[in-house]
């Protein structure tokens, strides 16, 4: 693809920016993501904890296409940082599907899909 102008290369590179997401995860993310606990259902009552956010469905960007990854761990270990990115201590309601083998559209490799609630645990006091 050429371009003819600097100004279309710059507007082309801000276009792909926004619909790859162009952000970093900061270094203190990085580390809170694997402390993110995976609450089994009804492991939790309603009441102990508060939604912070349902991750990879609550945005207008999954009507197009959410994020696929090669393994379940992988899958998961993504919806950890985004939950600790929205300041979550918790995931509840976690699902994980393979969107490369459904009845439409098949292929060779895996994309596994995990998506779930976002929530901060409610401190308990005695």
């Amino acid at each position: 693809m050429k371009f003819s102008s600097p100004r279309s290369t710059t507007l082309f590179a801000l276009a792909v920016c926004a619909m790859a997401g162009c952000a970093s995860v900061p270094p203190d993310v990085a580390k809170r993501a694997p402390d993110v606990k995976i609450y089994d259902n009804g492991q939790l009552p309603i009441d102990r904890y508060d939604v912070v956010r349902r991750i990879w469905t609550d945005g207008w960007r999954t009507a197009y296409g959410a994020p696929t990854f090669p393994t379940r761990d992988d899958a998961v270990a993504a919806l950890q940082t985004e939950a600790a990115l929205a300041g979550a201590d918790g995931l509840i309601n976690v699902i994980c599907l393979d969107q490369g083998r459904s009845r439409w559209f098949t292929r060779a490799e895996p994309a596994i899909l995990c998506y779930g609630n976002a929530i901060r645990v409610k401190t308990v006091v005695s």
